[in-house]
């Protein structure tokens, strides 16, 4: 009988290396709200998302690079509105994307 030495009250997420939980974040932004797949972008390789992390750039601003270097546009956004949408991402879809893939509890 094999015995955890990890207490259950410890959430998954936190056995995930900073690479793992950007993949699984860059993965979930991508596809929700750019129709991107995670092999669409630099990001497809480990060393990129760990040379990023290394440097100190924010999950944000990678994405958003990607934005505006390729002019993405957001395919989550319904409707018109009188007022242009920026095609950015913001630190509430990063916390979303969180809740969505189990990073976070759910309330």
């Amino acid at each position: 009988m094999h015995i955890s030495s990890v207490p259950a009250t410890v959430p998954v997420s936190s056995r995930l290396s900073p690479v793992m939980v950007w993949q699984q974040l860059l993965t979930y932004l991508l596809e929700h709200h750019y129709g991107l797949t995670l092999n669409d972008t630099p990001f497809h390789d480990d060393t990129a998302i760990e040379e990023h992390i290394d440097a100190g750039i924010t999950l944000a601003d990678a994405v958003n690079f990607l934005v505006e270097k390729y002019e993405l546009a957001r395919i989550d956004r319904k409707g018109f509105t009188w007022r242009e949408q920026p095609p950015f991402i913001t630190a509430t879809d990063i916390l979303r994307a969180k809740k969505n893939i189990g990073l976070l509890p759910r309330s």
